[in-house]
C-alpha cells in the first residue's frame, strides 16, 4: 500500500475549508439550502392559501351552529366562544337579496382592512405572502369566499393579520430548520459517496504521486483501487508515466556514468593510441610498398580512433558534434571507409555503383564514421546469420537529384528484427546485433542531421537491409 503522505506541505498554513473534503461537505450542504430557497416563496404562498381557507371554513362551520339555534340567535357569551374556536373577529353571509351579520365583531376592527377574495385568489400567493409578513401591525383581512355547506351566496370573515404573519414566521423557522437538517443528511450522504468513489482514490494517487516526486528511481507506485472507470483509467495513465520517467532517468544516470567512464578510458587510451602513432610513422619510412600502402591508412584510422573516444565523450555529455563542411568526393570517401567497417570480414563481396563523380557537402570524417558503421553492421548481421552458407554481399549506390544526394547501402543479411525496429537509433535501446551497445546508429543519425542530412531504414526483409544516407548536394 502507498505509505500516506502529508495533505499540505511543510510551513504552508491550512484552514478550515483547504482539504477537498470539507469543501465539498460545504458546497453540498450549500446546494440543497439554495434549492430549498428557491422553492421558499411556493411554500410561504400556499401556506398563506391554506391558512384563509381553514379560518373561512372554521367561520362556516360556526354560523351554521349559528343558524341552527332556536330563532337563529345566540348570547353574547356563545358568540364570543364561537369566534375564538374559529380564529375570526367576525362572520357575515350575504343572501340574494340582503347581508346578515352572524357572528358580530369581538373588537374594534377599525379601517385598515385588507379585502382577499378567494374566489379570484392565484393558487400560489407568493407576493400576498410576502405583503403579510412585512405588514404594518394593526390591520385586518376581510376574507370573501363561497360557503360550501349553505345556499348562501358570499360567506365574508374577518380575521386579524396578525395571526397569519406570526403562522408564517413560525413556518420559515420551521422550513429553515427541517433544510438545514435535510442538507446535513444530504450532504454528509453525498460527501460519503464522492468520497468512497473520488476523493480515496484521488489521495491515494496524490500520495504515490508525491513519492515519486521524491525518489523518481524507486520502486514502481502501487496500483490505486479504482470504482469508476475513470480512476482506472487515471491510475493506469500514473503507472506508465511512473514506468516512463522512471526508465528515462534511468537510462539519464547510465549516461552520465557512461559519460564518466569514457572520460577516464579516454585519457588512457590516447596515450595508447599516440604510441601506435608513433609506430606507423615508423612503418611509414619503411622501403616495403606494401607497408608504404597500408602506413597512411594505419594513421588515419589511429586518428579517427582518438576522435571517435572524444566524440563518444561529448555524446555522454549530451554537447553536439560540430561539423567542418566542405565538398566531399563520395567515391574515394565510401571505399575507404567500407574498407575499415570489412576490416575482419574478408569474405564478404563490396560494390559500390556510380557513374559519374558525385560531390556533397558534408564533414568527411563524419560521413566515413556513418559509412563504416553502417557496413560493419551490414557484415556482423551476414555473418550471425545462423544457417548462412554463401558468402555475403553489401552493396552501395549513389543516387542524385538537383539539390541532394542519396547514398544506399544495401546487403542480402536476414534484415534488422522486427522488435527492434522501432527503437533502431535510440541510444542504448537495442541493437540488432549480439552484443552491440545500441549507440553506432544513433550516433550516425546525429552526425548526418549535424550536416542537415538524414538517415534511415529504408527497406527492410527477410532479404537483408537497405539504409538511405541523404545529404545536400555540392554545388
Amino acid at each position: 500500500m502507498v505509505a500516506p503522505a502529508a495533505d499540505a506541505p511543510a510551513g504552508e498554513k491550512r484552514h478550515l475549508l483547504s482539504g477537498l473534503r470539507s469543501r465539498l461537505l460545504v458546497l453540498t450542504t450549500g446546494f440543497v439550502l439554495f434549492a430549498t430557497l428557491l422553492i421558499y416563496p411556493v411554500l410561504a404562498g400556499s401556506y398563506r392559501n391554506n391558512w384563509l381557507t381553514q379560518r373561512a371554513q372554521a367561520a362556516e362551520i360556526a354560523a351554521l351552529a349559528v343558524e341552527a339555534a332556536p330563532d337563529g340567535r345566540v348570547s353574547d357569551e356563545l358568540s364570543l366562544q364561537l369566534l375564538t374556536q374559529a380564529q375570526v373577529v367576525s362572520v357575515a353571509v350575504q343572501e340574494r337579496e340582503f347581508r346578515e351579520q352572524i357572528l358580530a365583531p369581538s373588537i374594534d376592527i377599525g379601517k385598515d382592512l385588507v379585502t382577499i377574495d378567494l374566489r379570484n385568489e392565484s393558487s400560489f400567493g407568493i407576493i400576498g405572502a410576502f405583503s403579510h409578513m412585512f405588514a404594518p401591525e394593526g390591520r385586518f383581512l376581510r376574507i370573501l369566499m363561497a360557503p360550501s355547506m349553505t345556499e348562501d351566496a358570499e360567506l365574508e370573515v374577518i380575521v386579524p393579520e396578525v395571526a397569519l404573519k406570526e403562522g408564517l414566521y413560525a413556518f420559515s423557522g420551521t422550513l429553515l430548520l427541517v433544510s438545514i437538517v435535510i442538507s446535513a443528511m444530504v450532504g454528509a450522504a453525498v460527501y460519503f459517496a464522492i468520497y468512497w468513489l473520488v476523493v480515496q482514490p484521488v489521495r491515494q494517487i496524490t500520495n504515490g504521486m508525491v513519492l515519486f516526486a521524491n525518489a523518481p528511481e524507486g520502486p514502481d507506485i502501487d496500483p490505486v483501487p479504482g470504482h469508476t472507470d475513470e480512476m482506472r483509467r487515471a491510475n493506469s495513465a500514473l503507472q506508465s508515466m511512473q514506468k516512463t520517467v522512471s526508465a528515462a532517468f534511468r537510462q539519464r544516470k547510465r549516461l552520465a556514468e557512461l559519460g564518466e567512464a569514457v572520460a577516464k578510458i579516454n585519457h588512457d587510451l590516447r596515450n595508447s593510441l599516440a604510441a601506435a602513432q608513433i609506430v606507423s610513422e615508423s612503418l611509414a619510412q619503411s622501403e616495403d610498398p606494401r607497408v608504404k600502402r597500408a602506413a597512411p591508412r594505419l594513421e588515419r584510422a589511429i586518428q579517427r580512433a582518438v576522435g571517435l573516444a572524444e566524440a563518444t565523450l561529448r555524446y555522454g555529455r549530451a554537447e553536439p558534434s560540430l561539423p567542418n563542411i566542405t565538398s566531399v568526393d563520395l567515391a574515394p570517401t565510401i571505399d575507404e571507409a567500407a574498407a575499415e567497417g570489412l576490416a575482419g570480414y574478408g569474405d564478404i563481396e563490396w560494390r559500390l555503383e556510380t557513374h559519374t563523380r558525385v560531390c556533397v557537402m558534408a564533414d568527411a570524417d563524419h560521413l566515413h564514421r556513418i559509412i563504416a558503421n553502417l557496413v560493419r553492421n551490414s557484415a556482423r548481421a551476414i555473418k550471425e546469420q545462423p544457417g548462412r552458407t554463401t558468402p555475403g554481399k553489401i552493396q552501395a549506390r549513389i543516387l542524385r537529384d538537383r539539390t541532394a544526394v542519396v547514398i544506399e547501402v544495401a546487403d542480402d543479411g536476414p534484415g534488422v528484427p522486427v522488435t527492434v525496429v522501432s527503437r533502431l537509433f535510440q541510444p542504448f535501446s537495442g541493437s540488432a546485433s549480439r552484443g552491440g551497445a545500441g549507440l553506432g546508429l544513433a550516433i550516425a543519425r546525429e552526425l548526418a542531421r549535424g550536416m542537415n542530412g538524414e538517415l534511415e531504414l529504408f527497406h527492410n526483409g527477410e532479404t537483408g537491409a537497405v539504409f538511405r544516407l541523404r545529404l545536400p548536394a555540392a554545388p
